[in-house]
């Protein structure tokens, strides 16, 4: 049986892993250890986005539980997260042959799914992205 994996495009709310930055250039920043968030961090966060319209997920990496078929992303048929194999086809780009280090490889699912070639796509992904996309379906 396939143990827990990570989520690396998650939601920022309490138990969550902050394990990137996002910089200036639109890049993730890795930490080297994860920081499990709290009620307090989601709390300042949301207070940080009414003023400035700028969400926790547009500046921060968060990582969580792979809910599996629970997520919309998760591709029943091949029983694999969907987001992974949609960017790397979009951004055709190959792993550098020094991997950054990054504080959830062991357990990240797009890493278990896509290897090396998956974590040279992952410092340009910001989930806040894939967040509008959700938000205008609910508002149609």
């Amino acid at each position: 049986m396939e143990s827990s994996k990570s989520c690396p495009s998650y939601i920022a709310k309490p138990g969550a892993e902050l394990f990137g930055i996002v910089t200036g250039e639109g890049k993730v920043a890795y930490l080297e250890e994860s920081i499990k968030i709290d009620k307090t961090f989601v709390e300042k966060a949301a207070e940080h986005e009414a003023r400035t319209g700028q969400a926790a997920e547009d500046r921060f990496r968060f990582s969580g539980k792979c809910i599996q078929g629970g997520c919309g992303q998760w591709d029943h048929e091949h029983s694999a997260c969907s987001l992974v194999g949609r960017i790397r086809e979009a951004l055709e780009k190959k792993a550098e042959a020094a991997l950054s280090p990054c504080a959830i490889r062991s357990s990240c699912r797009w890493y278990f799914q896509g290897g090396a070639d998956a974590c040279g796509h992952c410092n340009e992904v910001v989930r806040s992205v894939e967040k509008q996309r959700l938000d205008a379906l609910v508002t149609e």
